[in-house]
């Protein structure tokens, strides 16, 4: 009946390609093919190299391949390397479960591309038939409920809602809160953009959290169901972004799709920047992504340059959020510093509690030009240089040192001014008339003791105009 990889002999089991094909059930000629497709549920044989052996008619018309495109695929999952073919998905939702492979009849539930715009749940009963040699095939059939047909969506894992709740907690807003006027004005903000879905342009220094206050945002608020896809405008190249943004199964692809954080949006090709704001502008769905943008840079400076569009920045713009410099949150330093040693101490058998008295001197002495990304990076550096539980003035780097004795070295007062021409007009003028005393005004006796000439003498005089002796 089977070959020595677990395949059907074509001369027992033979494969029509419709039931017309199989003769009646009652001839003897009967083969289990005509069964099968005389049913309505699409059903599939694989065998034990997890390749697809038989399809039935329902099976071709829910997938729209024909049995003998299909027969032969193998059913792997693993990322497809081509731009995403329809029979390369349909080998990826094919595939077993583990427990099926082993023997175990199983059942999965899997996540396809609709016809339209909405995304599909297939269900999968998996039948393993197993001989002396193990598992001879899979028996499967596939339940896919109609496009019309309301489909709730499957409880998440366990271990995957653990971790989703993680991701939700770490960008609570409690993480933003802060003893300063500037970011109590940014909760307030943060918890009035979470209730809505309108576009927000999120405006700062570099490494103030602008991507973090975006992500605090999506995770708190209504549109945290989807994915937060961060793309950075100034890096990746045009085509890639056009392609994440406009794509089918992208802005207008598939519901519950998130949140898009677009990170200097002036980065943008003019078409894509003109494109997306005729998207952001024609139609706010619920089931569209959500668009946030940050920027570095003034929004209006870069409307003036001509590297953002105006329309662009006028949808963008709905919600205008600025987050303020480390410099000017001095209250909220000892909360900040808290929090970043507690993400650098992960992994830490001896975790860092706290600073000494000097070194939070230097913490609050320096101006933090990278804002909350440099001192991330510095207090995580500096946890690696200490034993200790307490971060010394010493565990800091050596610049960072450097540039707060610079700060707090007094300026040098300016020197006076030291005129040449004028200095050597005051000696000579001196020189001459200490020479016209010893000589009692004898202009030759003069010119005599300061070993010049008699002439020169005069002229000198003239021009210092040194009167008659």
């Amino acid at each position: 009946m089977s070959g020595a990889d677990g395949s059907f002999e074509s001369s027992s089991l033979p494969l029509p390609a419709s039931a017309s094909e199989s003769g009646p059930q009652n001839t003897p000629d009967f083969r289990w093919q005509a069964l099968f497709q005389r049913s309505s549920d699409p059903i599939f044989v694989l065998n034990r190299r997890r390749r697809i052996l038989f399809v039935n008619q329902a099976w071709e018309k829910l997938t729209g391949i024909g049995a003998t495109e299909a027969r032969g695929l193998a059913c792997i999952r693993r990322t497809p390397i081509v731009q995403d073919p329809w029979d390369v998905v349909i080998r990826a939702l094919c595939c077993p479960p583990p427990e099926v492979l082993k023997g175990q009849p199983g059942r999965t539930r899997r996540l396809v591309p609709g016809t339209k715009t909405a995304w599909r749940w297939w269900e999968f009963d998996f039948l393993p038939f197993r001989d002396a040699d193990g598992l001879l095939c899979v028996l499967a059939k596939i339940t896919a409920p109609s496009e019309r047909e309301p489909v709730e969506t499957p409880p998440l894992p366990e271990k995957l809602a653990a971790l989703r709740n993680g991701v939700k907690q770490r960008y609570s807003l409690d993480q933003l809160a802060g003893n300063s006027p500037a970011m109590r004005r940014v909760l307030e903000q943060v918890r009035l953009a979470g209730e809505s879905r309108f576009p927000v342009l999120i405006q700062g220094e570099r490494g103030t959290g602008k991507c973090w206050v975006a992500r605090t945002i999506h995770f708190q608020g209504s549109g945290d169901r989807g994915p937060f896809v961060a793309l950075d405008c100034t890096r990746l190249p045009g085509s890639a972004l056009a392609a994440v943004l406009f794509d089918h199964y992208s802005l207008r692809g598939q519901a519950d799709q998130g949140t898009r954080y677009l990170r200097e949006p002036g980065s943008l090709p003019r078409e894509a920047q003109a494109r997306l704001g005729d998207l952001m502008g024609a139609s706010s769905a619920a089931s569209e992504p959500r668009i946030m943008a940050g920027c570095d840079l003034d929004p209006g400076d870069e409307v003036r340059a001509g590297r953002l569009l105006e329309e662009l920045h006028c949808v963008l713009s709905t919600l205008v959020i600025e987050v303020p410099p480390l410099r000017e949150r001095q209250a909220d330093m000892p909360t900040l510093v808290d929090r970043l040693l507690e993400r650098a101490n992960t992994g830490r058998e001896h975790p860092v509690t706290g600073l000494t008295p000097e070194a939070w001197e230097l913490v609050r002495a320096y101006s933090w030009p990278g804002n909350l990304r440099e001192l991330y990076f510095v207090l995580q550096a500096a946890c690696l240089r200490t034993p200790n539980d307490q971060l010394d003035v010493g565990h800091f780097p050596a610049a960072l040192r450097l540039a707060v004795r610079l700060d707090e070295t007094p300026e040098v007062p300016k020197e006076m001014a030291l005129p040449l021409d004028q200095l050597l007009e005051q000696a000579e003028r001196r020189l001459i008339l200490l020479a016209l005393r010893k000589a009692q005004g004898n202009r030759s006796r003069a010119a005599e003791i300061l070993s010049i000439w008699r002439p020169r003498l005069l002229r000198r005089m003239e021009a210092l105009k040194i009167q008659e002796w």
